[in-house]
């Protein structure tokens, strides 16, 4: 059981604060905080605990200059990010793949032949029958979703620590998976960009407000 709980005003405060920013003053993210937001993603929940994608930070100024042509929603945010995240997704974690059997297999009672064969005969279900997923471009999208259930969890994080964040998806995918892969950092074969992320402290407060749904529209409880 945790030690200490955050209370809800300070939870909502920290959803409030929360906003899409695009350019941020000089200031640098502690090693520190930035570990606590990359534990968080970590730690975030994902389908059956497989962890099918990764982050890549990319603090590299030539890198982030070999990025702009080619995310055209983070125009403000490369130059002047403190940090600057890459969500990259599998395309290859089919129902058998080695990940999931040692995923499965870390699981109690699971390095029992039977058991894991249970196992992965269910999620070969799940995925085929629950999830219709019968190719890659099935499995990249499936494991995509699990960054964003992360990013979710990062950006309040990051907000509860007083930094900053946007989400990215104006990136042409296949061009940054190419500069990437002109870097070594993947294997466009088997994995691609998502989405990205940048992170820093806000030069301006934005100039309109929040437009969300009122309660009552948003949750309809039966």
């Amino acid at each position: 059981m945790m030690d200490q709980v955050l209370k809800p005003a300070a939870i909502k405060e920290a959803a409030h604060f929360r906003r899409a920013i695009r350019s941020y003053t000089d200031q640098k993210i502690s090693d520190q905080d930035l570990a606590t937001i990359l534990e968080v993603g970590r730690m975030s929940p994902s389908s059956k605990g497989i962890l099918d994608w990764r982050i890549i930070n990319v603090k590299d100024a030539s890198l982030r200059e070999d990025l702009k042509p080619h995310a055209w929603g983070a125009q403000k945010s490369l130059p002047t990010a403190s940090d600057f995240l890459i969500f990259v997704a599998r395309k290859d974690v089919g129902p058998d793949d080695s990940l999931v059997r040692e995923t499965f297999r870390q699981r109690p009672g699971c390095d029992n032949p039977e058991k894991l064969g249970e196992l992965l005969a269910d999620h070969r279900s799940f995925l085929e029958h629950d999830m219709q997923i019968h190719d890659r471009q099935g499995i990249f999208e499936w494991a995509s979703k699990q960054c964003y259930l992360a990013f979710g969890m990062m950006a309040l994080a990051a907000s509860e620590l007083g930094i900053d964040s946007c989400p990215i998806e104006g990136l042409n995918r296949s061009q940054v998976d190419q500069v990437l892969l002109h870097h070594n950092l993947i294997n466009p074969a088997i994995e691609g960009a998502v989405l990205m992320m940048s992170l820093g402290y806000r030069d301006h407060d934005p100039k309109r407000p929040q437009n969300r749904l009122a309660m009552d529209e948003f949750v309809k409880t039966v």
